[in-house]
């Protein structure tokens, strides 16, 4: 057998790999300063305590919505679907979850934030239903007296939702959804009428599981709050409240916050983003009110495990992997131990010389 002959095998010199150990440090340091992963996350969900019977996963789309919930019958529920730059997440995220249809794909409002990644959607799984605001799309022929949102990205969505040849409704038409055993119910409380303000037309969704409520705002007002507790009051109770508006201080009043009384606050929202969410004055009130409050910049995706007789919030906070992180401190690691003898031997032959 032949063996390897090593010593046509070189080093590159010492210098060079001091200087290739110095750039990677370097570039250890600023990915730990700016909280950038070079590659992708390996995530991995927290162990929940609880036998899941149904899911609802709080996406992180950034500075955007969207809501994945999987119900007890084997159906789910799409609510947004954050912005455009948020298209390979989401289907991404769903992908993992083995998803090939949406049985309902709801859109709170027009806003891109929310409705930005519906392209991707529709083009990657198979809709059943499609939920959309009032509003129509500005190249759609009106039927009803709804006002028209004339962005392109809702022209998009709808457009995508047209070829899909789906059944598509408006919101009005959305009451509820129910299960034969009565192990859900979700229901559409507002809007309760035709606005032509988006935020103020924004859909509002709450759902029961297995007796565990959730509340899902989109972007509702203040003005959409005082609506709602003037026709539920205290049936407004839920143990999960989806904040509206990303924690904006348009949203999320004292009032409100006392008619929901809710144990978790989730808020979907986008690190460093240019409006100030979320809003110091709404932290401070979920805060006050003894409300365990969980942020997609602090928690990345958000995980409400429904099991039969108890609820667990979890997060991936902590749990991941960045490949690349560990390859650049791998390669840091070799190359100075690499080099760590030679300066010895040099060291070591700089004295026998002087001698």
């Amino acid at each position: 057998m032949t063996k390897l002959n090593f010593k046509y095998f070189s080093k590159p010199s010492l210098t060079i790999r001091i200087i290739l150990s110095l750039i990677l440090i370097v570039f250890v340091v600023l990915i730990i300063v700016y909280k950038k992963p070079i590659s992708q996350k390996i995530y991995k969900w927290e162990e929940s305590p609880v036998q899941a019977v149904a899911k609802v996963s709080f996406i992180d789309v950034g500075q955007g919505d969207s809501t994945f919930i999987e119900l007890p019958d084997g159906k789910n529920m799409l609510i947004d679907c954050g912005a455009k730059s948020a298209s390979s997440k989401i289907v991404d995220f769903l992908n993992e979850k083995d998803v090939e249809t949406i049985n309902y794909f709801l859109i709170t409002h027009a806003d891109a934030d929310h409705v930005g990644g519906g392209v991707a959607v529709f083009e990657n799984f198979e809709i059943e239903n499609f939920y959309r605001p009032m509003m129509y799309s500005k190249t759609e022929e009106k039927i009803e007296d709804y006002p028209t949102h004339d962005t392109i990205v809702y022209d998009d969505i709808i457009r995508s939702a047209i070829e899909e040849n789906c059944e598509m409704f408006f919101t009005s038409d959305a009451t509820s959804w129910s299960s034969l055993d009565g192990s859900y119910e979700i229901k559409v409380l507002y809007p309760d009428a035709v606005y032509s303000d988006n935020n103020e037309s924004s859909a509002v969704i709450k759902a029961e599981i297995n007796g565990f409520k959730f509340l899902f705002m989109g972007d509702a007002d203040v003005k959409v709050e005082e609506k709602l507790i003037e026709k539920y009051g205290f049936d407004l109770h839920v143990d999960v409240l989806k904040v509206g508006h990303h924690g904006s201080n348009t949203s999320t009043s004292q009032e409100f916050v006392d008619a929901v009384r809710p144990s978790y606050a989730i808020i979907s929202v986008g690190e460093d983003n240019s409006y100030g969410h979320p809003s110091e004055d709404v932290l401070q009130i979920l805060n006050d009110a003894k409300v365990t409050v969980l942020t997609t910049i602090e928690k990345q995706d958000i995980e409400a495990v429904v099991g039969e007789s108890a609820l667990n919030v979890a997060s991936v906070e902590g749990k991941y992997v960045d490949v690349a992180m560990i390859c650049v401190i791998v390669g840091v690691v070799i190359l100075i131990l690499w080099g760590v003898p030679d300066l010895h031997k040099k060291s070591a032959k700089g004295k026998k010389s002087k001698k």
